[in-house]
């Protein structure tokens, strides 16, 4: 998968960059493994996961409108 996601609402990262399109990446072994050290709770996993699938770091991912984050989270959990 090498696909683009444009928000719905584009927000500004904590960076201060507009964010308005995303790049999506199929994930790894090395991003679960990363996840899995981040925390041993599979609940807490969706959000290291989905920040290595959009190339955002978890502040972005609380900035960004929850409708995109609800459109990109289905697209999370169809690859798994």
């Amino acid at each position: 998968m090498n696909e683009k996601y444009t928000l719905q609402f584009p927000f500004t990262s904590a960076a201060g960059e507009r964010i308005d399109v995303l790049q999506l990446r199929r994930l790894k072994v090395k991003d679960m493994r990363a996840a899995r050290r981040a925390s041993d709770k599979p609940e807490e996993w969706d959000e290291p996961l989905m920040a290595a699938m959009t190339g955002l770091v978890a502040e972005d991912l609380a900035e960004m409108d929850l409708l995109d984050y609800q459109a990109l989270q289905k697209r999370f959990q169809a690859m798994l």
